[in-house]
């Protein structure tokens, strides 16, 4: 039995905006592929004089395409951009440090600048 789309979106709602787990709806919403695709829900949103939410404004296939990538979401996921965002606000490069682990642990306990 296939979803509606309004299902779909409360779905979607639910998942990711209702979740109380920060790194999935970071994992979502980093997402290059949803962020675009949401820029433009917004625009549309906008133009409409915010009228609903944003979802409201999407076609069928935008959200089964956001409906498919919340469900896809792996508790992986979430440990994946927890795990981004401490590096970065740690000022850690992966890739200049991925071939290096003594200076990514010098770097860790502040031993270098």
């Amino acid at each position: 039995m296939d979803r509606s789309t309004e299902e779909k979106v409360q779905e979607i709602v639910e998942l990711i905006d209702e979740c109380g787990d920060y790194w999935r709806k970071a994992a979502f919403y980093s997402d290059p592929d949803v962020s675009a695709l949401l820029d433009s829900l917004y625009e549309r949103w906008e133009s409409s004089n915010m009228q609903g939410i944003p979802l409201d404004y999407a076609t069928d296939e935008e959200v089964d395409f956001l409906y498919r990538k919340a469900k896809s979401l792996t508790r992986e996921d979430s440990r994946r951009s927890e795990r981004a965002f401490i590096k970065k606000s740690m000022g850690i490069d992966e890739e200049v440090h991925k071939n290096n682990s003594k200076h990514r642990k010098r770097r860790f306990f502040g031993l270098l600048p």
